[in-house]
């Protein structure tokens, strides 16, 4: 049996809903192993900086905005650093969606790993940017479950509040606008809701048509062939995927208006976050990219 060479990882922010996300897939991985976990204690200045520069990797899951200049201190050391925060996704690092920047990432030393949301959308909408056939301004509808808030108590995820409903939020200026329009070059008005479930996001994208006669299906599925995490299916739904890194995406033609519908469905802490940091990480080592990461959604 072939022997699998062991690479050690870091993880700070081990405390957070993305970091326990990574201690489970890496508990799993046949090639890195989580060697240092740090964990926050009132604060982040007690992270060790040296035993993280010692190794292979490490995985920034820190609160966005805080990521910043620790990233830039162990990238400047020669350490690969995935980053799960928003601190380096615009015009920063490479942007760490595989399905798009794979030899990138390859190539890669520090890489931004995307927004949940964003690499639903994005997922959703690149085939027909790639045509040419988005016409004007998109919307896209996004519905998460509450882990997506991060694992702080605050008012909007409090049981009372979420529990039976749905509620809209950041309507306009979601910090994931910039990162859906920086990889699809189209303009997008984006508004998210809570849902009253621990994990699982689904996007519903709406779009003008400069050809409202293309075959989407057929479209779609030539895209996404050889994609490993990604499936063209009738309709996506987030329950079927929780605890998988894969991605369900469906498009659909309205012939009366002439737009089309996209809808894509995924785990937001592990497509979404932990499993997509996995993904990178595997490249950035030369491993196979789905090692580790090949666990069907837990359905029902």
């Amino acid at each position: 049996m072939a022997t699998v060479t062991t690479f050690t990882a870091g993880v700070a922010g081990a405390s957070g809903y993305a970091g326990l996300e990574l201690q489970r897939l890496l508990a799993a991985h046949p090639a890195i192993a989580p060697a240092v976990l740090q964990a926050r204690s009132g604060g982040y200045d007690p992270i060790d900086e040296v035993a993280l520069g010692g190794c292979d990797a490490v995985f920034l899951c820190l609160p966005h905005g805080a990521s910043r200049d620790l990233g830039e201190r162990l990238a400047a050391a020669g350490t690969r650093v995935v980053d799960l925060g928003s601190d380096f996704r615009v015009a920063g690092w490479t942007y760490g969606l595989p399905e798009i920047h794979r030899e990138q990432v390859r190539a890669a030393r520090c890489v931004a790993n995307p927004g949940c949301y964003a690499t639903a959308a994005i997922l959703a909408l690149e085939p027909l940017a790639t045509a040419g056939l988005i016409d004007g301004p998109v919307a896209i509808d996004g519905k998460s479950g509450v882990s997506g808030a991060g694992k702080e108590p605050s008012a909007k995820s409090h049981l009372p509040d979420v529990h039976g409903g749905v509620t809209p939020y950041s309507p306009t200026g979601h910090r994931h606008i910039a990162e859906i329009e920086q990889e699809t070059g189209t303009t997008v008005t984006f508004t998210p809701h809570l849902l009253p479930t621990s994990r699982g996001l689904l996007v519903t994208a709406y779009v003008r048509l400069t050809d409202p006669r293309v075959d989407l299906d057929a479209l779609y599925r030539a895209r996404y062939a050889s994609e490993p995490f990604v499936t063209v299916v009738a309709a996506p739904a987030p329950q079927r995927l929780a605890g998988s890194n894969a991605v369900h995406v469906a498009a659909w033609r309205d012939d009366r208006t002439g737009m089309a519908i996209v809808a894509a469905a995924l785990d937001n802490l592990v497509k979404g976050a932990a499993g997509q940091a996995i993904q990178n990480a595997n490249l950035m080592l030369g491993l196979d990219e789905g090692l580790g990461l090949t666990a069907a959604g837990l359905w029902p």
